[in-house]
């Protein structure tokens, strides 16, 4: 059973091949704003073998709040020879209203230091430093304490699934093992910002680049913002993933997220998902596959969230981003071929993606549809850390 908006009427559709679907299932809604529950019953309806049909919730009707869903769970009727009365059978969710939630920072002057090697920007109690040899931002303190394990690093890897035929492409462009080469960097200050400008191309050693890429940074305040804008090279024609990864300190374990969950989820993969707003302990969010690969990213982000006691971080993006929060590298997932092998780094790893492709391919079936893929070759991210 899937549910679908269509003006103020939800459609069932049934995928039931054989067996009018009110005759072997119960359906009872919920309308919710994420923690409250606003109102919810029973419904009644009729729908034929692989058929669809229209109905209406009056309560459903101009609801109004930052983030309303009806949720739709479909149970068994009867017991049966493989499930129990009341098993719920499937659950369809759909958005009412949805208002994005906004944080804003405060604004404070943001003053640069330059170095032959490196910007330094302090506004407020935050202070950040750009590594202009290595072309990333290498460090963010606040109240001098690190917030970064590592330099922040875009990402194009991820540790290949089963599915992933096209694996052996990856590792011959060095999408896992890259070098950074800068050819050129600048930074001015105004009243409000600094604004970091970056020409840098991503590659292996003597090899031809597969990316380059012109990034502009804006530092204002407690909002860091990355813009990257690429252009692919001949190397690679297919693209598992563009965007950030962070190490964080293993302190920041508390994860928040508006997205698809509270499984994993994927442009082609998301079904046993649902849109909401979720909550979860780092550790917890691990998909522990016997043969390790990628897991547990989530597709449709709103904003994310990841904090310790007493230092969150918010990631926001342009447009819906993907956002995985682990304690294993994709390096270790891709490297070990059983799960009982492998060691949980030592810091907090944090992926922001502006895009991730889909998880199927032809390895079992046709390849993977161009809609679920990185458009090439020009690639492009827009994502803030705000630090509150």
């Amino acid at each position: 059973m899937r549910v679908e908006k269509v003006g103020d009427r939800f459609v069932f559709k049934s995928f039931l091949a054989f067996e009018n679907a009110e005759q072997l299932l119960r359906c009872e809604y919920e309308i919710t704003d994420g923690q409250r529950h606003i109102s919810g019953g029973n419904l009644d309806f009729s729908l034929p073998p692989m058929g669809e049909t229209q109905i209406t919730v009056p309560e459903a009707q101009g609801v109004d709040g930052s983030f309303v869903n009806i949720d739709f769970v479909f149970t068994a009727k009867n017991k049966t020879i493989w499930c129990e009365k009341g098993f719920v059978v499937c659950k369809s969710r759909v958005a009412l209203c949805e208002k994005p939630e906004v944080y804003e920072p405060d604004v404070k002057k943001a003053v640069l230091t330059e170095t032959p090697m490196s910007f330094v920007v302090e506004t407020g109690d935050i202070e950040y430093t750009f590594d202009r040899r290595k072309g990333c931002i290498g460090s963010v303190k606040k109240n001098g304490k690190q917030l970064l394990d590592n330099p922040i690093e875009w990402n194009f890897f991820r540790a290949p699934t089963d599915n992933d035929t096209m694996k052996d492409e990856w590792y011959r462009a060095h999408l896992n093992d890259y070098d950074v080469k800068v050819y050129e960097t600048s930074a001015e200050q105004t009243d409000e910002c600094v604004r970091i400008r970056l020409l840098h191309s991503f590659g292996w050693n003597i090899y031809q680049p597969f990316c380059r890429a012109e990034t502009e940074i804006t530092i204002s305040g407690g909002c860091l913002r990355i813009v990257t804008n690429g252009e692919t090279s001949n190397k690679v024609t297919f693209l598992p993933r563009f965007g950030l990864r962070l190490f964080l300190p293993e302190r920041f374990c508390n994860v928040r997220y508006r997205g698809f969950g509270p499984f994993e989820s994927y442009c082609d993969k998301r079904h046993a998902s649902y849109p909401g707003e979720f909550s979860a302990d780092i550790s917890d969010m691990f998909e522990d596959y016997i043969r390790p690969q990628e897991n547990s990213s989530h597709f449709g982000c709103k904003f994310a969230e990841i904090s310790d006691s007493e230092t969150t971080l918010r990631f926001e993006a342009g447009n819906d981003f993907s956002f995985n929060a682990s304690r294993y590298t994709q390096e270790e997932l891709a490297e070990k071929r059983h799960n009982f092998e492998l060691e949980k780094c030592s810091s907090s790893v944090i992926c922001v993606d502006s895009g991730m492709a889909g998880v199927g391919s032809a390895s079992c079936g046709p390849e993977l549809a161009e809609k679920y893929r990185i458009k090439l070759p020009h690639i492009s991210l827009d994502i803030k850390m705000i630090i509150k």
